[in-house]
């Protein structure tokens, strides 16, 4: 299985920078799920996640001109996905508690949002796959494995029993792994999401 960013290179930026919608289009769809991924996994919460993502495509397509490679590009997004989740969990954090302990928060999370930002890249080549799931086995892999809650808040949040959740779940990942089957690369990325050590959908 190849994902979109494989057939992603430097050239298609020159036709970005001149104006070429249909070229930022390729590359707003190599670039949008990881990201989105990885925006969700930082705040956990899906609508907000989507907001920051098309607001960081929307400030490079702004600045495309002073870009010339697809590393740059990748970085830039990323960045300011980063960035603007940091300054979404600081201004959450404010309800509840003081500003500088927020800050601190949002520093200690350095090293998990550089952890996130990897998987994020893993698992690229599978989201699309993740994303055409029937929704109820969707959202099942979306709060467990995305936003990383518990089987007893996934069951609340669904309305169903926790008995229940665990069989969609088991489900989910049973068609990921059918959908993935001889793509290395996709099932590496599975295969770090289902088992990475935080382990979310335990009880």
């Amino acid at each position: 299985m190849e994902t979109a960013q494989t057939h992603i290179d430097d050239a298609i930026l020159l036709r970005i920078a001149d104006g070429d919608e249909t070229a930022m289009r390729r590359l707003y769809d190599a670039f949008y799920k990881p990201l989105l991924f990885y925006a969700e996994s930082l705040i956990r919460e899906r609508v907000p996640a989507e907001d920051i993502v098309m607001v960081a495509f929307t400030q490079y397509w702004e600045r495309r001109q002073g870009f010339q490679a697809i590393a740059a590009v990748k970085s830039f997004l990323y960045t300011t996905v980063r960035h603007a989740c940091y300054r979404y969990t600081s201004q959450q954090a404010t309800r509840h508690q003081h500003v500088q302990e927020a800050q601190q928060a949002s520093a200690i999370d350095n090293d998990f949002a550089e952890s996130r930002m990897v998987i994020a890249e893993m698992i690229g080549s599978i989201y699309q796959e993740i994303e055409q799931l029937n929704p109820r086995y969707r959202e099942v892999v979306r709060l467990l494995f995305v936003q990383e809650q518990s089987i007893k808040e996934a069951a609340a949040a669904l309305n169903i029993s926790e008995d229940n959740l665990r069989k969609r779940k088991e489900r989910a990942i049973e068609m990921l792994r059918n959908k993935v089957v001889g793509a290395k690369i996709a099932q590496l990325a599975l295969f770090y999401l289902l088992v990475q050590q935080r382990m979310p959908w335990k009880d």
